[in-house]
């Protein structure tokens, strides 16, 4: 049986941590030993340990200094026969590759989930990729496209993208109500640009007075106090409701009726996806591969970045029409069940494991 870790820095809440549990639960499930392995003991979310118990996934943390991990990472790997080690971000993905200085036979694949980074962790990066790894997988195109034209080597690099559950699908019910609900789920980060989420909101209802529209903006982060003060200088709070870290998106999703995404630069959204599991329409700057998720004029629209007017023409075209909006959740949710399926990540992962057999 083949054996496969799957390394991640921390298990708190974000995507690669959510798809790395995805991947841990979906090859345990297809005669796969799945060890998964956190870096970081004490930084687990309770939501994620507990899917860890229900899914009996075999689950290693590491405490100490970065030496006694490091030696007890080289243990685990060799006690339970991992064969290959499936990393996300930088330091488990140059982790994962030194591990080679005592497992010489072990695949080791780095991941990487965002089409920008900062440029000390570009060059890490991309020596770790070249010199350490046998091979990355990218969760977008867009990144591989930029990185390869920067270094990377090309026939090392292998595109998945993000997975969600599709069986589950959320029938969207009649919402029947007075307000037309805008929703963006993200940490409160400068890569996410609220500023210009809060300014087209403004400019939206300026231009609706007609329609009531509020704006739900959920998620955690360093700008929260920020992101506050700038909606209540617009004069916008009594417009705005904060969720801060809740357990339940997908009922506030549910709730909603157009997902936002202003985001400056990104991989593979992984809220654009749990939106359109809601079935809600999306309008999202035309970055990382949200082409791939969103096909204009069919179950939303794209914009430029921080082009205030047309993010606000385009949410007034959604707000005005429900008849617009739930035609185009419909197919956010037909397209994610085609094109993003656990069943699609699966085969993928699995091809890519095929490629170092035969090697």
């Amino acid at each position: 049986m083949q054996h496969i870790a799957v390394f991640c820095k921390t298990l708190l809440k974000g995507g690669s941590e959510k798809q790395a549990l995805i991947l841990s639960k979906l090859l345990s499930g297809e005669n796969k030993k799945v060890s998964l392995i956190n870096w970081s003991e004490g930084k687990v979310d309770p939501e994620y340990l507990e899917f860890i118990k229900i899914n009996s996934l075999s689950y290693f943390a590491l405490n100490g200094n970065v030496l006694k991990k490091y030696i007890r990472l080289v243990k685990i790997l060799r006690e339970e026969r991992v064969s290959i080690i499936l990393s996300y971000l930088t330091l488990p993905n140059f982790i994962a590759g030194i591990s080679k200085i005592f497992l010489r036979e072990i695949v080791t694949i780095g991941g990487i989930r965002n089409e920008k980074l900062p440029y000390h962790k570009f060059l890490f990066e991309r020596w770790t990729h070249n010199n350490l790894n046998n091979a990355s997988i990218f969760n977008n195109y867009s990144a591989k496209n930029k990185f390869t034209k920067r270094g990377f080597k090309s026939n090392k690099i292998f595109v998945i993208h993000n997975a969600i559950e599709s069986n589950h699908l959320i029938v969207s019910p009649g919402k029947a109500r007075s307000d037309v609900r805008i929703v963006t789920v993200s940490r409160f980060v400068e890569q996410k640009d609220f500023t210009t989420a809060l300014k087209s909101f403004k400019k939206l209802i300026d231009r609706n007075n007609s329609v009531a529209i509020s704006y739900y903006i959920v998620g955690y982060g360093p700008m929260e106090q920020e992101i506050n003060t700038l909606a209540d200088d617009l004069n916008i709070m009594d417009r705005i409701k904060f969720f801060i870290n809740p357990s339940n998106i997908p009922e506030i999703l549910k709730d909603c009726d157009i997902y936002l995404s202003t985001s400056l630069f990104e991989g593979l959204s992984n809220s654009i996806m749990e939106a359109m599991v809601a079935g809600l329409p999306i309008v999202a700057t035309d970055v990382g591969d949200n082409r791939y998720l969103i096909k204009e004029g069919y179950n939303g629209y794209l914009v430029p970045c921080k082009d205030i007017n047309k993010i606000a023409e385009k949410l007034a075209i959604l707000t005005e029409s429900e008849e617009l909006r739930r035609k185009y959740g419909d197919f956010s949710k037909s397209r994610i069940r085609d094109k993003f399926s656990n069943g699609n990540l699966l085969e993928n992962y699995l091809k890519v494991f095929s490629e170092f057999q035969k090697s």
